[in-house]
């Protein structure tokens, strides 16, 4: 018999409202840092609550149905290790990356600002991302264990 370890829709779409509330006030302050401009900081966020919200979901969902480095922890729910906290890190970094240039590069026009917000980006988003993972992982909520006859 093997384990299977399962998150519902239902956590997915809870975690992206959490992970945007965060990403949104930090392109705000990202976008008025490279910009100087409150307005293209409202800009930023805005379009990327639309886009990054769905390339978040679909990251989820995607990992999801990776089962690699998540174990039980009472029979009916399951906690997932650090390096897979870790791996999900790389994996979105790589995917988001191209969405935080591309934005503020449309906002701006200026390859310049769009480089800055990708840095500034990459690194505050990074420490925001682990952090929500890992503060995710102490919820049950939308986890179970499927027992998987083989």
């Amino acid at each position: 018999m093997t384990e299977k370890f399962i998150e519902a829709h239902v956590r997915s779409i809870g975690k992206v409202i959490s992970w945007r509330v965060l990403l949104t006030a930090s392109h705000i302050v990202n976008g008025f840092i490279v910009s100087g401009s409150l307005l293209v900081g409202l800009q930023i966020a805005g379009l990327a609550a639309i886009i990054n919200s769905i390339l978040y979901w679909s990251h989820e969902r995607g990992w999801n149905y990776a089962q690699w480095n998540r174990k039980p922890k009472d029979g009916t729910m399951f906690q997932e290790g650090q390096p897979r906290t870790f791996s999900k890190l790389v994996t979105w970094r790589v995917l988001i990356t191209l969405s935080n240039f591309v934005i503020p590069f449309i906002m701006t026009g200026s390859w310049g600002a769009a480089l800055a917000f990708v840095g500034l980006a990459t690194v505050i988003n990074m420490i925001l991302f682990y952090t929500h993972e890992r503060v995710w992982n102490r919820f049950e909520w939308g986890k179970t264990v499927k027992h998987v006859i083989d």
